[in-house]
């Protein structure tokens, strides 16, 4: 499916959880220039500028409450749901991050207020290591994997796309790390030997629109870009394209990393996006994190000439 075919498909009211993260903004914005119509899920009013700002409209209900879910899915007259929330921790892994202990029981309330407000179908974002094995995050993964079940177990039809490493334009965790960088900070990079996958935000978002079209029931699909790197080779480039150095000594941000955390950081995990090319149609734009790595570092420069 192409991106023309994707702006000719029938408008449709989308409801989005977490539409202010940095995958909430690209989906809710492509969606918004393909004609569709969207509501993102808030919990503040300067969150709701910034779903008003990439053309939707805000709800403010308690995620892990379905009744409130519901309504808000009703007054929006929603008929898909995108449960982008997950990925509101899924960034730069050297970046602190806190996975919700709870992730299982705000997909099942979400599950159950799509049943009752009769929605056709449900894409739910997960994590392309939720199959790897780590000691200290067994009960992150486990987590995980519970939220994968309740999606798919419901009795709405159901995906779940697996993303590796998100980065882009609106992380504002990568905004910290470049600030850190600039100013000489030593940074945790992680294990040079390890495999992790990646993915640009803007390919991301694609992969959630052609989901919601295409409507994979039952189906488990890795979004990733074709080059996995480690964690510490991420890094390094992302320094070096900017002209900074990592610096040894006490680690930028040490005391902040969780033991989990630490282990996802370390995590030797290598998973292809073949199916996801077949079922969808969906290949990245940017096939390597260098390439996403040079637009996101592109689209940085212009918005800094225009607040110039």
């Amino acid at each position: 499916m192409t991106d023309t075919q994707i702006t000719t498909t029938t408008p449709t009211s989308v409801f989005i959880t977490g539409a202010v993260s940095p995958l909430g903004r690209e989906v809710t914005r492509q969606l918004v220039a393909a004609g569709h119509q969207v509501t993102g899920a808030v919990s503040s009013s300067a969150d709701a500028v910034k779903v008003r700002a990439d053309g939707g409209l805000p709800a403010y209900p308690d995620l892990y409450r379905a009744g409130e879910l519901r309504s808000a899915i009703q007054a929006a007259s929603a008929k898909v749901v995108l449960n982008l929330a997950p990925q509101s921790a899924n960034h730069l892994p050297q970046y602190p991050a806190q996975i919700d202990e709870r992730l299982a029981d705000a997909t099942a309330a979400l599950m159950d207020a799509a049943l009752e407000a009769n929605i056709e179908f449900v894409v739910h974002t997960s994590y392309a290591f939720a199959d790897a094995h780590a000691d200290d995050a067994a009960a992150l993964l486990r987590w995980i994997r519970a939220a994968e079940r309740a999606a798919l177990k419901g009795d709405v039809p159901a995906c779940v796309l697996r993303f590796g490493f998100l980065y882009g334009a609106d992380s504002s965790e990568l905004g910290v790390i470049r600030a850190a960088l600039k100013l000489g900070r030593p940074m945790r990079t992680g294990s040079n030997d390890t495999h992790a996958n990646w993915v640009y935000a803007v390919d991301a978002a694609t992969a959630v629109v052609l989901a919601m079209l295409r409507r994979p029931a039952g189906a488990v699909l890795n979004i990733v870009d074709d080059q996995p790197a480690s964690p510490a080779e991420f890094l390094r480039h992302f320094a070096q394209s900017q002209g900074f150095s990592l610096s040894g000594g006490l680690p930028f941000l040490r005391g902040r990393l969780s033991k989990p955390q630490l282990a996802i950081m370390n995590l030797d995990s290598h998973v292809d996006n073949a199916a996801a090319q077949e079922q969808l149609g969906w290949s990245p734009r940017f096939p390597s994190y260098r390439q996403g790595i040079d637009d996101l570092l592109l689209t940085w420069r212009a918005q800094e000439q225009v607040v110039s």
